[in-house]
C-alpha cells in the first residue's frame, strides 16, 4: 500500500534523481526518471481521491495502473486545470507538450541530448515547469 505522502516522496526522488542522471549527461535515464516523476506525482494527487470506509468503483482502481499521463491527469481531476493553465501560458502549453509525449515506453528508447534538455527545461522551470504546477496540486 502506498500513502500519498509516500507517493509525493517517491516522485520528488525520482525528480532529483533525473536532473542527477542529466547533469552526469546521462540523458535516456534522466528523460525516463522525469516522466515517471510526474505519474506519480499525479497518482499522488489521485490518491487523495479514495475515502475512508469506501469501496472505489473497480474501473477506476484499474485505470490507475497505466503510465498515460494525459489519462491520469483526468483520473486526478486535473483536467481543467491543466487546460486552464495551457491557454494561460504558451511556455506551459509547450512544456506540457513536451512532458506529455513521454511513455513508459521510453525506457527502450536511446534519449538524445536535445531531447532530454526539452525534458529538463520542462520539469525544473520553477514558474512554468511541469513539476512545480504538479506540485502546487497533489
Amino acid at each position: 500500500m502506498l500513502h500519498r505522502a509516500d507517493l509525493q516522496a517517491i516522485a520528488l526522488a525520482k525528480y532529483k534523481d533525473a536532473e542527477l542522471l542529466f547533469a552526469n549527461r546521462r540523458y535516456s535515464n534522466s528523460y525516463y526518471l522525469f516522466g515517471y516523476a510526474v505519474e506519480i506525482g499525479l497518482k499522488a494527487r489521485i490518491a487523495r481521491s479514495f475515502l475512508p470506509e469506501t469501496i472505489p468503483d473497480r474501473r477506476f482502481v484499474s485505470d490507475i495502473f497505466q503510465h498515460d499521463l494525459t489519462k491520469l491527469v483526468g483520473l486526478a481531476g486535473l483536467s481543467g486545470e491543466l487546460a486552464e493553465e495551457r491557454k494561460r501560458s504558451n511556455v506551459f502549453d509547450g512544456h506540457w507538450a513536451t512532458v506529455s509525449s513521454w511513455s513508459e515506453q521510453s525506457r527502450y528508447d536511446m534519449i538524445d541530448e536535445f531531447l532530454a534538455t526539452a525534458m529538463k527545461v520542462a520539469m525544473t522551470d520553477q514558474s512554468e515547469g511541469i513539476f512545480a504546477w504538479l506540485q502546487r496540486h497533489w
